[in-house]
Parts: C-alpha cells; structure tokens; sequence
C-alpha cells in the first residue's frame, strides 16, 4: 500500500545515556504564574549555563544541564542572583521522572540543546524556551554609510505539540527603529521583550535589565503593519531549483536541524517521520475548459475615461474564450454575462469622487489601478466568477456538467457563518436550492445536533449530508503532508558538488549517448575547449535540453556523478506526491484527506504545505465523502490551483453573499 509522511514524529529515546549525561531540573515558581516570555527563563539559561529551557505555561518550566555543571554548582545561591530568582524551587529529576517526563516536553529540551551547525547559512537558538532557527537569506539589512542595520530578522520556530506533532512556524523579529509601523494595543512597548543581535552567533539573546544598548539593536518579537495591514513574513515550504533554494526553505532548514539532531543527539534520540497510509488519489484532470465558453459577455466602463484599457480586455478576453462575443456597452445585460471597469477605492477617495462600485450578482468588477489587462490567470479568474454566479442566478450549475459525476441521489452541503446555518442542495440533474435552515430539510433534533458539530469544534469547516440522512462532517487540523526531502536533498547536495568527470571520460561517453553525428562533433569540439571546467560550463555545451538530460543520465548511471538533477520531470509524483493532486489517508480507522499542487506543470518551488483535513462521520453515518473528492478536481475556484473543499462550497459562500448583498439593498 502507498503511504505519505506527515508532520509528526515517532521518538525512542535512551532514559539512560540522556541521565548519564545531563540533569534536567524543574523551576517552579511560588507566584500565581510564569509570564510568556519572562526574563527569568532566559536569565537561567544566561547565568546558570542551562543547555536549554522549555517552558509549557503555568507555573513550572523546565532546564537541561551538562551534568558536570550541576554536580559544581549551588542552584540555591545562584538562583539568588537572579531577578525574581527568590520566587524559584527547584527539583533535579532521577532517571525514573526523567523517563515520566512528557515524550514532547523531553525531546524539545534535547533538540533545543543543538548548538550552532557549522556552516554559517543557519543558526539553531533556544529563546525563551523555542527553539529559532535562523537564516541571513531572510534578514532584511540595510546598508548606509558602510553600515549595516538589520531591520527584521525573520525566524522560523521549531514546536512539538504533546501528541508529537511538530510545526514549522515563521517568527519576526523587528528592530524597535521601526516601532512606528507598528500597531500596539493594550501590551506597550516597553512591555516586550527586547532581544539583541549576536553576530559572532548569528542568533538573538535577551537584553538583561542591566544592559543599555542602542534601539539599532534591539528587537521585539512584532511584525509591522502597512496601510493597517499586518505585514506578513514568508518562508517557502518546499524549492528544489538547486541546494542553496532547498537549504533556504521550510524543509530544507527542516532537514538541517535533522542532521544535527542525528549528528550530536544520536546518543540520547532517534527521529523518525510518521508514515500514513494512502487509500485514494485522484489525479488532475478538470472538466472545466474556460476556451470552450460560448456565452456573450459585455464589458462596462464606469469609469469613463478608460477606453484604451477597456478596449485591450476586449482583445485579451477574445484569445481566451474565442466562442464567445465580447462587446462593449453601457447597460447591464441582465440575462448575461458583465465585467464592470472601475477606479479603485483610493481614487474615489482622493478626488473626493461617487465611487460607482455597488455589488450585484449579475456583475464582476476589475480596477483599473490594480488589474493587469495582459493577466490571462485573473481574466480567466473574473469570467469563472461570473460563470457561477450566473449559476446562481439560473440555480442550476453549469461550470461543469454535474451529471458526468454520476450522482444518483442529491447531495446537500451545510456551513455555520455568523450564527446561522447555510444549506446548498445539488439535485443529480444539477439544479441548486440555497436556503438557511428551513425545517422542512431537517427536523429540529438533528438542527440542534448540527449546530453542536459546529459549536463544539472551531476547525469544523463544513459538513455534507446524502440522500439517506448520513453526514459527515469535515475538520481542518494542524497537520501537513511532507515530502520525501531527503532523498531530495541527497541528489542536490550530489548535484552542487564540483565535477569528477575528465574531459576525456565526457567524450567518450557523448559518443555514447550522440553517435556519429555533425552535432557530437560539435559538442565534443567545445567540451575540448571548455577553460573553466565544471558541471555548468559542460552542460553549457549541449544546446537540446533532452540530449542534455540524455547525457546526464548517461553519467549518473555509469559513475553516479549527478550534473543535473531534473526532479521537475518524472520523478516528481516518487519524491513529491505529498504535495500533488488529491488524496484519501486512513490511519487507526480515522479517515483524512489533502489536496495538494496540480500535478501537470509543477514548478520548483512549493510556497504552503498541503494540509490535512479529517473526515468525520456522525453519529451512526456512513463515511460519504470520499464520493465527493472529484469536486475538488476543478481549478476556478483558486485561480488555476485545486480547491481543497468541494466546489459547491464556493456556490454556498456565493449564495451568502447575494443573500446578504440583498438583505443590504432593503435596508
């Protein structure tokens, strides 16, 4: 059976060598609290030497020492020293409680012990009681007068949760030069932490209360805000364009801490990813061919004085849907389709201008400040959005053809927004009926019983109901599928190293591949005369990228020299089916699933993880859902990506919104 890893470990560890080797003590304060992030934890790890510190809210935290630490120093007269040290018990733990400890709790506190790796592209910290890994390819630096300031340092945190779960958060860190783009509430700055830069390190350290340094290098655990927006730092998940693109993602900085867990932890853990098992996939393959519409589309211009940018969405939209007429008027077409061209609010605004934008479901609009009138993505994007709601308007959907799915019985899809419940029902000929709750479509027991799926979990998402009363309802989790990164990392690292290969043993093995041809004599003339001899300079000879492929497997197979790795072309459903297309999980009779990157035309660089969604019958229900998997095999409703819910959930949102755009209109 196929299986995919996912994010959560399965740990042994050694009780024995770990007690041999370390002491682990407990802090536990005689206050109500420890604060998140109070200087106390980070002052034991600075004064007292601890290797590390995790801290799991309420009043006790954790430190692992160097045995050899302990046995020479007086934890009592210490703790004395530190501030708020005097509200501090502590207990050395034997090897029975250290065996008691929490799997979670005593694997953060080995992992967060890791010291700088040796090459400088990461850094591992332990900061108040997380475990940051750092990175200089995401510090934003400025230069000025030969100085350097870092403005933000951007982290990516390292969590186990209690079940073993593990999570790959983005932390920033800003320097508090940038404390006016910043929003504060009711925490003021000063109530912060502040934390300084050590270049020697390449990580954070707290600022003591006995420092005094410059605001240049000080940092605060805050992101700034632009236009009211909080901006937003991001690490992508996954890129294998080459070694340095990997080593600076999610999984790759992933992987490095995994080597040094392996390296200097080895005696104490070992790690391993958890399998799960593969019962369902379903590759991409859309129905929905946006060239294949034939319906007449006007185009408004209420923007008046946009002719050249109106006229150029004509011309574009034309390439894209050739069967259809797309012309230019001044009313809506109340029986079509309209794309309405406006300025955006910030126009209106600042010429104090009636902003003509008013919301309706016969209607898309496009801006002219913002919309890039060659975009084909977001043209296709706007006549999809305007497809389904003119399938609202005529309930009846025909994006799609439903009953190429081959339903016999109507299908019905419910959500929970703002306190009311939504149903869309799906008859097997395709016409829809929208409605909130009615009691004609369930009985008053079962409304109480769907209220409560939705009350008593807030990663309740939606819920599906057939025709024979089986629901079941559908829950996000924290958990994501991940990659064999690995076995991806091995061939780029192979692929970066310098070349092996003799000029001599790469002609005769061209003539292996290219025989007797105007072209081998071509190739082999500029290999011989190749000054700068390497992997780029000779792969640089061939000008056919399949006879380049074709001589680099060549290579691979005769010395195991990788030139190029090639992981976009038939390897990428073995390493990266993780993240591709869509998929049903079962593991101890509980039921996932995850819908990942079209598999056709994966790019290098995968930006989120795919995460996982449990599938949750109720009560005695049947599990039903994986009859609907096909109805995420559609890509209009991301805009050229696979939907990770059934489309007719994005009728039902739909249908709120005419709902409340109506509600509007009579008030």
């Amino acid at each position: 059976m196929k299986y995919c890893n996912i994010n959560k470990f399965k740990i042994d560890f050694n009780i024995n060598n770990i007690f041999c080797s370390f002491s682990i003590v407990k802090f536990t304060t005689s206050e109500n609290y420890i604060k998140y992030g109070a200087l106390v934890l980070d002052e034991v790890a600075l004064s007292l030497k601890a290797r590390s510190i995790v801290f799991e809210f309420g009043k006790s935290f954790y430190a692992l020492f160097d045995k050899k630490i302990i046995d020479k120093v007086d934890l009592s007269k210490q703790l004395e020293k530190i501030e708020n040290g005097d509200s501090l018990s502590f207990k050395i733990l034997d090897s029975k409680e250290i065996e008691l400890l929490p799997h979670h709790t005593l694997a953060q506190l080995l992992i967060n012990s890791i010291s700088n790796p040796k090459h400088n592209r990461l850094s591992f910290n332990n900061l108040t009681g997380k475990l940051y890994l750092f990175n200089p390819y995401y510090f934003n630096i400025s230069n000025k007068n030969n100085q350097e300031q870092i403005f933000k340092i951007v982290a990516l945190e390292l969590n186990i949760s209690r079940d073993l779960f593990f999570q790959l958060d983005v932390k920033t860190f800003s320097c508090i030069l940038l404390q006016k783009q910043m929003v504060f509430g009711n925490r003021k700055i000063n109530e912060y932490p502040k934390y300084t830069f050590v270049h020697s390190t390449k990580t954070l350290r707290r600022v003591l209360n006995s420092e005094k340094l410059n605001g240049e290098n000080q940092y605060i655990l805050k992101q700034t805000s632009k236009r009211g927006k909080l901006e937003k730092s991001n690490i992508p998940f996954l890129n294998f364009q080459n070694i340095d693109e990997f080593n600076n993602s999610k999984i790759g900085m992933f992987n490095s801490i995994l080597l040094s867990i392996k390296e200097k932890l080895s005696d104490y853990l070992k790690i391993e990813i958890l399998p799960i098992n593969i019962e369902k996939t379903i590759r991409y393959s859309t129905e929905f061919k946006i060239n294949d519409f034939q319906e007449n589309v006007t185009l408004i211009d209420l923007a008046k004085d946009s002719t050249e940018t109106i006229t150029k969405v004509q011309k574009e939209l034309k390439n894209i849907i050739p069967k259809s007429k797309v012309k230019i008027g001044k009313r809506i077409n109340t029986s079509g389709y309209n794309l309405k061209l406006v300025h955006n609010k910030a126009f209106y605004e600042k010429y104090q201008i009636k902003d003509p934008y008013k919301a309706d479901h016969l209607s898309q609009h496009l801006t002219i400040e913002d919309f890039k009138t060659n975009s084909k993505a977001s043209l296709k994007a706007l006549i999809s959005e305007s497809i389904i709601k003119n399938d609202i308007t005529n309930n009846k959907i025909s994006i799609v053809d439903w009953k190429k799915y081959n339903y016999q019985d109507k299908w019905i899809f419910g959500n929970k927004i703002n306190e009311h419940i939504y149903f869309l029902t799906i008859y097997p000929n395709g016409t829809l009926n929208f409605e909130e709750f009615e009691s004609d479509l369930f009985k008053q027991d079962e409304y109480n019983m769907l209220c409560k799926i939705f009350d008593d979990n807030s990663m309740i998402e939606f819920i599906v109901k057939d025709d024979l009363g089986n629901i079941n309802a559908i829950k996000r989790t924290n958990n994501y599928t991940i990659p064999k990164f690995r076995f991806i990392y091995d061939i780029l690292k192979s692929e970066s190293e310098k070349l092996k290969l003799s000029k001599s043993e790469a002609i005769k093995y061209l003539r292996d591949v290219i025989q007797g041809t105007e072209k081998q004599c071509i190739i082999e003339q500029r290999i011989s005369s190749v000054e700068n001899w390497n992997k780029e300079s000779l792969l640089s000879c061939f000008d056919n990228r399949n006879d380049k492929k074709l001589f680099s497997e060549k290579i691979k197979n005769e010395t195991g020299e990788i030139l190029k790795s090639y992981l976009r072309d038939k390897t990428r459903y073995e390493i990266l089916d993780s993240q591709l297309d869509i998929h049903l999980l079962k593991n101890e009779n509980r039921i996932f699933y995850y819908v990942g990157e079209k598999g056709e035309g994966i790019q290098q660089q995968i930006i989120r993880a795919s995460v996982i969604r449990e599938i949750e019958p109720q009560k005695d229900s049947e599990l039903i859902f994986d009859k609907l998997l096909p109805l995420m095999n559609v890509d209009f409703v991301k805009n050229g990506n696979l939907t990770v819910m059934p489309f007719p959930l994005k009728y039902l949102r739909e249908c709120i919104n005419v709902l409340d755009t109506t509600k509007a209109h009579k008030t």
